[in-house]
């Protein structure tokens, strides 16, 4: 966000913001050693008091039903950032928009809070350039010195940003140093104000509006030219090479001077950027494994780029021409790589916002999703919210926030204390369906004929064995946390009218609760499946040299042992690309096998 700082844009930047330096508008300038830690948000519309941790694996869940609140958490911490704001012309809507509608009359300040940690010690030289810009002076010096110690000796810093409201209007912006004192406050606020700008980037991604355009044009006065997205292709320039820039690209077509060959071997050299970003950190994730290349085309007659996609069989397309899945993907790529300049260079670990990512994909795209979420936070800090149980990333429930409205406030409850007081026999993911209100819909899962089973190692190998064995998929599949536990989701399936069977070990345990659930619950023996054999476990319905096979199908590597851990690990690899892996796993299966799971099956499914 780089202008010329007219009269009017600089009374604008006064208006709204108390120390609108000359460097307040420069590119940001992250520093790879700072990152953020946690979130603190005050006042912000309808978030009264709303923390946020991000975990050590740094993916987080928001999770809650439509208009509880999750998008507007996400836009708080994207405010945190100045870089983030709008242009001047925008400001006096974007700031109003921050406190809440029903307050009118507002004057309180909006405050959001966030704790930063640095990896290395913080020197003098990190704030040499914001120093000559806000002509501190001596004694400044020796402050700010002191500060330096006194925060390297913390290994982080507590900085909020503060919007100040007077009768609905907000006034001058700021940010502060939490916890330091400073003889002049303007001191320490634009230190803290240039830690902000040294730290990564805050990038939000709203699923619907970030997707593709057709042709992204590069001439404003075309009514669909679109800033963002000519600004991603423009940062795509930028990180092949820092002298090129689609400005320069097009003069290459000028009448007086056309160097039609250059402009074909810059974007040659851009389309190799693109390329080698896409194989080295996206070409694995199972979102895309229908693209093989991708690249970008200009249109010099009609002043446009177009992204083209190759799939494997060699055919290309139009973007607009793909999946929803493969498009989505490659959207999150190009925004997140390329969006900012010098954004992937020694930056830290950059924060993504995703507003319930991919909702219009069926449910195996979104849960392919998952798994890739996984594989993204290697290298950054990615923050998403949905309402739908196929985004739900059951391994990562710890880092899961559930977000609701209680009394038109919103609530915003980490999963530990969420499930706190709840009823100790309930399944542990049942308060996930109690939260989403979920209520079984025939034209999302077959809920009218449903399988009960004690855990998701037995829910998912049934799938996956399913599958391989081509029998129709006709049941939902429930998993519970235990034999002991499957109370509440029998009781919701009777509620629901549901015909259902329940799938137990053939040990003493399963035994013993079919009993009790046969009593408490006035089940009969016909609801009841059991294990073919004696002390039967799922694993146990495989020989040792067929869980070793599934191990290797699965992780590419040999293990003579597959523990009872390894093998849920082992299906829960398989069971997003089973259809893929169905041929594999029906040669690895004995006759015998593929006879006790055809008998398991038919039982289950019986009417």
């Amino acid at each position: 966000m780089i202008f010329v700082w007219s009269k009017v844009v600089r009374a604008i930047l006064d208006e709204f913001y108390s120390y609108p330096l000359p460097i307040f508008y420069e590119e940001k300038e992250p520093q790879n050693y700072f990152s953020y830690e946690h979130f603190r948000i005050r006042s912000f519309r309808g978030l009264e008091a709303v923390e946020l941790d991000f975990a050590k694996n740094d993916l987080t869940l928001l999770l809650g039903l439509n208009e509880s609140g999750k998008t507007t958490i996400l836009k708080a911490v994207e405010t945190f950032d100045f870089n983030n704001d709008p242009l001047p012309d925008r400001l006096k809507q974007f700031f109003t928009s921050m406190r809440n509608k029903q307050d009118i009359e507002c004057s309180q300040p909006c405050i959001i809070t966030a704790n930063i940690a640095f990896s290395k010690p913080l020197e003098f030289n990190l704030f040499k350039k914001v120093f000559k810009a806000a002509e501190f002076t001596a004694a400044d010096r020796i402050e700010i010195d002191n500060f330096i110690e006194s925060a390297n000796a913390r290994g982080h810093v507590s900085i909020s940003r503060i919007i100040p409201f007077s009768n609905g209007a907000p006034g001058q912006s700021y940010y502060q140093l939490d916890g330091e004192i400073f003889n002049r406050p303007r001191v320490g606020r634009i230190l803290a104000q240039e830690i902000v700008r040294r730290c990564p980037f805050i990038l939000y991604f709203e699923d619907f509006k970030d997707s593709i355009p057709d042709r992204i044009y590069t001439k404003p006065q075309n009514p669909a030219y679109n800033s963002s997205w000519y600004e991603i292709i423009d940062g795509l320039f930028y990180n092949t090479d820092a002298n090129y820039s689609i400005k320069k690209f097009e003069t290459y077509y000028a009448r007086s001077n056309p160097r039609e060959d250059d402009a074909r071997s810059v974007l040659k050299k851009v389309n190799k950027t693109l390329q080698r970003t896409f194989t080295e950190k996206w070409v694995n994730l199972s979102g895309v494994k229908e693209i093989e290349h991708a690249e970008i085309d200009y249109n010099s007659s009609g002043k446009y780029f177009e992204i083209k996609i190759t799939e494997q069989d060699g055919t290309t397309f139009s973007v607009h021409e793909r999946s929803k899945g493969a498009v989505w993907y490659l959207a999150f790529l190009m925004k997140t790589e390329f969006r900012r300049k010098k954004l992937r260079e020694g930056s830290g670990k950059p924060i993504y916002l995703i507003d319930e990512p991919a909702s219009n994909l069926h449910s195996t795209a979104q849960q392919k999703m998952v798994q890739d979420f996984h594989t993204l936070v290697e290298d950054t800090t990615l923050v998403y919210t949905t309402h739908s149980r196929y985004l739900i990333s059951l391994k990562n429930i710890k880092n899961t926030y559930v977000v609701r409205r209680e009394k038109g406030v919103v609530v915003c409850t980490k999963w530990g204390d969420y499930i706190k007081g709840k009823d100790a026999k309930a399944s542990y993911y049942q308060p996930l369906f109690d939260a989403l209100n979920i209520v079984p819909n025939n034209l999302e899962i077959p809920w009218e004929q449903a399988i009960i089973t004690e855990g998701p190692s037995d829910a998912l190998t049934l799938e996956v064995v399913e599958v391989a064995l081509k029998s129709k998929h006709t049941h939902a599949i429930y998993p519970g946390s235990s034999a002991s536990n499957l109370s509440t989701l029998i009781s919701l399936n009777l509620g629901w009218g549901a015909k259902f069977r329940v799938l137990l070990d053939s040990d003493k345990e399963g035994i013993t609760q079919k009993a009790n659930y046969m009593k408490s619950l006035g089940l009969v023996e016909t609801d009841f499946v059991l294990l073919p054999g004696m002390k039967t476990k799922i694993e146990g319905m495989f020989t040792k040299d067929e869980k070793r096979a599934l191990f290797e199908l699965a992780f590419g590597e040999v293990n003579e042992n597959v523990s009872k851990d390894e093998f849920l690990a082992t299906m829960r690899a398989l069971h997003p690309n089973r259809d893929t892996h169905a041929k594999a796993v029906a040669r690895i299966l004995s006759t015998e096998t593929k006879d006790k799971f055809v008998s398991v099956l038919t039982s289950l499914k019986s009417p």
